[in-house]
C-alpha cells in the first residue's frame, strides 16, 4: 500500500495535534520542512496528501512555496493548507489565497480548527475519522495461519486498536475476523499493524497493551458493513 505523506512545517504545536489525531491512526508519515525551498522540494518528491505550512515559521517562503506548488502542472492538485500568524491581517489572508492555497487556519491554532480544515480537504468525515469507543471480540490470523483471540476497543473508518497481549512489529500483514451481532459467518478483514502498545513502553498510556492496526484496501462491501457498524456507535471525544 503507498504510504501516505503530509509535507508539514515543523511546529511543535502542529505536529502534536496530528499526533493524537485520525492521521497517525490511519498511516500518515509526515515530512518535516524548515523552509519553502524545502517544502517545495518536499511536494516535488513525495507526491504528499497534504501539504500544510505555516507562515508564522516560513513568512513569505510559505505563500512563495504555495505559489510554485500550484503552478506547476504535475503539483498543482496537492492540496495545500497555510496557518497564518495570531493576529494577522486581512490583507494577509488575501495573499495566501491569491497564492492559490486551499484553505487559511488563523492562530492560535485550535486542534478541531486545524483537523477539521485538513479533513475538510482530503475529504474525510470528522465523523469518520474521529476513534470510537467499541466492545467486539474478534479474532487475529497472524501471518502463519495461528489464530489468536483478541479485542477492538475503538474503531474508526481507517482501523483499530486491538487489546492483546499477542504482539506483532509494525507492518506486520494480518487477517481480522469480526463477528458482528446477528451475523453468523465472521467479516474478514485484511489489515498492517500500524503501531504497537508495548507493556513496557506504552504509547497510548490509557490504552491497554495491544496494536493499532490500518485496514488494507478493505472490499466494498466489508467498507459498507463496517460503515454501518461506525454509524451506529456513540460518538466520543
Amino acid at each position: 500500500m503507498p504510504a501516505k505523506k503530509i509535507v508539514i512545517s515543523n511546529d511543535a504545536v502542529l505536529l502534536k495535534i496530528l499526533e493524537n489525531s485520525f492521521f497517525q491512526r490511519d498511516g500518515f508519515d509526515l515530512v518535516l520542512v524548515q523552509d519553502g525551498q524545502t517544502g517545495f522540494q518536499a511536494v516535488e518528491a513525495e507526491a504528499p496528501t497534504l501539504a500544510v505550512f505555516d507562515l508564522a515559521l516560513l513568512g513569505d517562503q510559505a505563500l512563495e512555496c504555495c505559489q510554485e506548488i500550484k503552478q506547476d502542472p504535475l503539483l498543482a492538485a496537492t492540496p495545500v493548507l497555510l496557518l497564518l500568524p495570531e493576529k494577522a491581517s486581512e490583507a494577509l489572508a488575501d495573499a495566501c489565497w491569491h497564492a492559490g492555497c486551499d484553505a487559511v487556519v488563523h492562530r492560535p491554532l485550535a486542534a478541531e480548527r486545524f483537523l477539521d480544515a485538513a479533513c475538510g480537504l482530503l475529504g474525510i468525515s470528522r465523523r469518520l475519522a474521529r476513534r470510537l469507543p467499541a466492545d467486539l471480540p474478534l479474532v487475529i490470523v497472524d501471518p502463519k495461519q495461528k489464530k489468536h483471540p483478541a479485542h477492538c476497543v475503538n474503531l474508526h473508518s481507517g482501523g483499530l486498536f486491538l487489546a492483546t497481549d499477542i504482539l506483532f512489529p509494525v507492518d506486520t500483514g494480518l487477517t481480522l475476523e469480526l463477528t458482528l451481532p446477528g451475523s453468523l459467518l465472521p467479516l474478514q478483514i485484511s489489515a498492517r499493524v500500524a503501531w504497537v502498545n508495548h507493556p513496557e513502553w506504552r504509547k497510548k498510556p490509557t490504552l491497554p497493551c495491544g496494536l493499532g492496526v490500518q485496514f488494507k484496501n478493505p472490499e466494498p462491501v466489508v467498507m459498507a458493513t463496517l460503515q454501518e457498524l461506525i454509524d451506529s456507535l456513540p460518538a466520543s471525544d
